[in-house]
């Protein structure tokens, strides 16, 4: 086989295809640029896609939902203030029902139920609380406050004072006919310094206090007040006061309760414990001096979950003006009164049959005649949903701030606000960033040189300082605060954009313009910069996160833009509320309506990523070196 083929011969040889006409075949594809490379790149970036979609959305979200949303998020509304989140569905499911969790509540001890033992809390009405979740304990406490039930109340002397001495605010008549007595109850008594306890009445108003019993033991001191005086036969009107007699402050009584008792009956005709012992006061006729407080007390504590929506548009107690309340009348013709039920308290009242907006008239004010014009209004309750026209209670998704606004809608507005800021920051910073960084880059030396030493003197002045100078010549605003922005926001881009063209200025194509004659600003802007576009664009994306970042900063802080301020950017009125206001007004409530720091902190925080994730995908489809790859 080998010897064949090295004796092949010219007749062994064919032409192929000797008869055909053969034509180059034409390019189905069109040329792409180095912008459309990198387009092409991008869209197929899947961070991209994702950042895109967001940032869009979020967008899209800022222009529509404050359109759209029929929630209030302009007007002051104390009543709907700190509601929690409620979302329709979740709330079925027991999640966002829009109720809070309330601890240590004191509870008015006047509503326990005989069969539960169960309390209500003071001030809160039972509708508004979820009585399966209603639970009652009780605590030490040591205030001077009728819900303080039991315990002691300690007497000691002060540092220097000798005795010390309390006298009781109720006066008490006593009969000798009835053989009374008087019990103080001793729960313990410190006298190692050989301290005692005196107890003192007096037999008329004009005479003095007179010692009618002493002790310097705990327990019970039973007295008979009329032991020393065996000729008085007229009863005596009277106070107790109870001195304590020591040298050293470390000695105290502790005393349980001070009763009367007399033949009449078998309970006490006098008694006080607890509360009602704490408000004797310490004697001021003397020169005694010393402290009385309470120790070991108990009060009846409740938790439980709030219903904050059936509070907040269930019945507000409000003084309403003359002409609203009759504008209502007109509005509801269906409102029919009758005479209030307590005609004790409300003799002039009415109240109102189911469907009306005011529900009960307490009573009418004294009117006042002004110019004329006589003026004076009700004191009423009101339906708050009726009240506002509410068909059904409405659900606020984010809940609402410290003013009763929809923190939802809120938040577009905010977003939309500090969205804009941004981009007028970006842009001014890119525009003289670009421009500075290109005149020091292309013409280096002393140009470079000079213009370098002044970025670096404005770029090492303290930011705080910066802060502070701007605010203290004009005032925190918006203007101020992108002044703040803009001060040494630009030296980044200058920065890239420098770079950049020490990078292209020396190559051949650009001094091949040069030598046919191309001046300076095409030689800038038509062969340097376009080269270096890609860094500076991606630097100058990410310069918007930073910006909305700094902006929220500095609104935190009090020193940005505020409530009640608008400013106007290519004529569209913007509001005052920014991402960093909300912030700043949820601060101070971070602990009890945790939601007004939650969300704002958890959209900035998605703005922040997604346009990171933007400028990292744009950075690498400028890549040059990854042009042509998918």
């Amino acid at each position: 086989m080998n010897e064949e083929k090295r004796n092949l011969q010219p007749r062994d040889f064919e032409f192929v295809q000797a008869d055909s006409k053969i034509y180059d075949k034409k390019f189905e594809t069109k040329p792409i640029g180095y912008f459309k490379d990198a387009m092409i790149r991008f869209s197929k970036n899947r961070t991209n896609v994702i950042a895109s979609s967001i940032l869009g959305l979020i967008i899209l979200g800022t222009i529509l939902i404050p359109i759209f949303s029929s929630k209030n998020f302009e007007v002051l509304e104390a009543e709907l203030a700190f509601l929690p989140p409620k979302i329709p569905v979740l709330s079925n499911w027991g999640i966002y029902e829009g109720t809070s969790e309330k601890e240590n509540i004191p509870v008015d001890l006047t509503t326990i139920d005989s069969e539960t033992g169960l309390g209500l809390p003071i001030t809160y009405q039972e509708k508004e609380i979820d009585m399966d979740s209603l639970t009652n304990y009780y605590v030490e406490c040591t205030d001077r406050d009728p819900l303080c039930q039991d315990g002691e109340n300690v007497l000691s002397v002060d540092v220097g004072a000798t005795h010390v001495s309390i006298i009781s605010e109720e006066y008490m008549t006593l009969t000798k006919t009835k053989n009374p007595s008087i019990e103080i109850d001793i729960f313990d008594f410190i006298n190692e310094h050989d301290s005692v306890l005196n107890v003192y009445v007096k037999p008329s108003f004009t005479d003095p206090y007179t010692v009618v019993g002493t002790t310097n033991v705990a327990g019970v001191l039973t007295i008979d007040p009329f032991e020393l005086f065996p000729d008085l036969n007229f009863p005596m009107i009277t106070q107790i006061k109870i001195e304590l007699v020591s040298t050293d402050r470390t000695d105290k009584v502790s005393i349980n309760s001070v009763s009367v008792y007399d033949n009449s009956q078998d309970e006490p005709i006098f008694y006080e414990n607890g509360y009602e012992l704490s408000q004797y006061t310490i004697a001021s006729d003397d020169d005694g001096a010393g402290l009385f407080v309470r120790s070991h007390g108990q009060m009846l504590m409740a938790d439980f979950t709030f219903k904050n929506y059936v509070s907040a548009f269930g019945s507000h107690y409000r003084f309403m003006p003359a002409s609203e309340y009759n504008l209502i009348m007109d509005e509801n013709p269906q409102c029919v009164s009758s005479p209030h039920p307590d005609t004790v308290n409300y003799p002039n009242g009415w109240v109102f049959e189911e469907g009306c907006p005011v529900e009960v008239v307490f009573t009418q004010t004294e009117s006042v005649v002004v110019e004329g014009v006589e003026y004076y209004s009700f004191e009423t309750m009101l339906n708050y949903q009726l009240y506002k026209g509410y068909e059904e209670v409405p659900y606020y998704f984010f809940g609402t701030d410290l003013n009763g606004r929809d923190l939802f809608t809120l938040l577009w507005v905010a977003t939309r606000t500090s969205l804009m800021i941004g981009l007028v920051v970006a842009m001014i910073n890119v525009s003289v960033g670009v421009v500075y960084g290109a005149i020091s880059g292309y013409y280096g030396g002393t140009v470079d040189l000079i213009l370098q030493r002044i970025t670096e003197v404005i770029g090492r002045i303290p930011w705080l300082v910066t802060l502070s100078i701007f605010v203290s010549f004009f005032g925190p605003g918006v203007q101020t605060l992108i002044l703040i922005l803009i001060v040494s926001g630009w030296i980044g881009p200058q920065a890239v954009t420098r770079t950049q063209f020490y990078r292209y200025k020396g190559r051949e194509y650009v001094l091949a313009a040069r030598t046919l004659g191309a001046k300076d600003s095409r030689l800038i802007f038509r062969h340097i910069l376009p080269n270096g576009i890609g860094t500076i664009i991606t630097s100058s994306v990410l310069m918007i996160p930073g910006a909305i970042f700094a902006e929220s900063t500095i609104s935190f802080l009090g020193f940005g833009i505020g409530h009640g301020q608008k400013f106007n950017v290519f004529g569209i009125e913007f509001s005052g509320v920014s991402v960093g206001v909300l912030l700043s007004d949820g601060r101070m409530y971070l602990l009890d309506h945790p939601h007004l720091t939650i969300y704002p902190a958890i959209l900035i925080s998605i703005l922040m990523i997604t346009f990171n994730m933007f400028g990292n995908a744009l950075r690498d489809a400028f890549n040059p070196a990854l042009r042509g790859s998918e």
